[in-house]
């Protein structure tokens, strides 16, 4: 994912040279990498513009207490790093698509409360899933994304992160024909742009 969004960026905003780097480990909740502290010693040797939280994709709705501790944790030490916090907002699994309203107002209630930005993955996954239904975005499993969640996923950061109007599709090799990449696209800057609308209000 990180490489994905930063070839997006580098593509869509030429000059744009991106740096991303990843750290994690599998099913690994927020409260499992603090207790790690590998994420604090990253943030304090070296400079970041940008820095993406992700916990495990059921703690909003099984462990929010614990989220919000570990997201308020971390949040503080990202933005003493002098970077800014995002909080990547997951989806709802396949045979649960209404408990994505829970983890919307989960992330809502963590950026109100911590002041870090959400990148609204959840609410355009969501979006494209009732839109176009026969498209799947889950691997087998019902939880992780096939390449085209994941480019769904990657649109939504890239666009959360920059004011931009479009996303270069050259960058990389989606099979959608080119309708769905444009809905795709729409989805993923609207559910963003609303975001920011909402964070600044």
């Amino acid at each position: 994912m990180p490489t994905l969004v930063a070839r997006l960026l580098e593509a869509s905003m030429p000059g744009m040279r991106v740096k991303a780097d990843v750290l994690a480990f599998g099913g690994a909740s927020l409260a499992a990498h603090w207790n790690r502290g590998e994420v604090q010693k990253r943030l304090a040797g070296q400079t970041w513009n940008a820095v993406v939280l992700q916990d495990q994709s059921t703690r909003p709705l099984r462990a929010l207490r614990s989220m919000q501790e570990y997201v308020r944790r971390f949040v503080d030490e990202i933005q003493a790093a002098g970077a800014r916090p995002y909080l990547y907002m997951t989806w709802a699994r396949k045979d649960d698509p209404a408990s994505q309203a829970k983890i919307v107002q989960a992330f809502q209630g963590l950026a109100e409360v911590t002041g870090a930005s959400v990148i609204p993955v959840g609410l355009a996954w969501d979006q494209f899933r009732n839109l176009r239904p026969a498209i799947d975005l889950y691997e087998p499993d019902g939880s992780h994304p096939t390449m085209i969640g994941s480019y769904l996923a990657a649109c939504t950061h890239v666009f959360s992160f920059a004011d931009i109007d479009a996303v270069s599709d050259g960058a990389v090799e989606i099979k959608l024909g080119s309708a769905d990449v444009n809905l795709l696209h729409e989805l993923c800057m609207t559910a963003a742009r609303a975001e920011k609308t909402l964070r600044s209000s």
